[in-house]
């Protein structure tokens, strides 16, 4: 099994020099994995860049104003299409692990920021030992394996 990082499916879902090498990962016929924290932040990147892109919203205070007042609609679609590659790709959906000791030691032991360290502990209690990602991060993570993308 794989737990794949949020920016896999970033890279996938907007055209960038890394879109082909997260297409070969979504497409790997081993198991694919992900947990809430991946769902959020893939979330929220795309919430972001569409307010940027279409509505030229640039900081994080107009945009938690936009939001509050009119919502998500703008970005419906593209909230689907994650959906829907989620599920054309059968991505299982794993629930966060976060143990506050854990988590912490975790944070310091590998100078991780939350929510990598929240994804390394995902990974740890489920006995997930590999992930696709392309943040370099994860390397200092020595219970994590990075696999190779071609």
């Amino acid at each position: 099994m794989i737990f794949v990082d949020t920016n896999v499916f970033i890279n996938y879902l907007y055209e960038t020099s890394l879109s082909d090498k997260a297409e070969k990962i979504l497409s790997m016929e081993e198991e694919l994995c992900i947990s809430g924290i991946v769902i959020n932040e893939t979330l929220f990147v795309i919430a972001r860049t569409k307010a940027f892109n279409k509505l030229g919203i640039k900081n994080i205070h107009a945009f938690r104003d936009y939001i509050s007042k009119k919502g998500y609609s703008f970005c419906e679609r593209d909230f689907k299409d994650f959906y829907n590659l989620l599920d054309s790709s059968e991505v299982d959906i794993f629930q966060d692990q976060l143990d506050r000791d854990e988590f912490i030691l975790l944070m310091r032991k590998y100078n991780l920021l939350p929510n990598d360290a929240l994804i390394a502990a995902t990974c740890k209690h489920h006995g997930i030992n590999k992930i696709a990602t392309f943040d370099p991060d994860f390397k200092r993570v020595d219970f994590l394996e990075i696999i190779p993308i071609p």
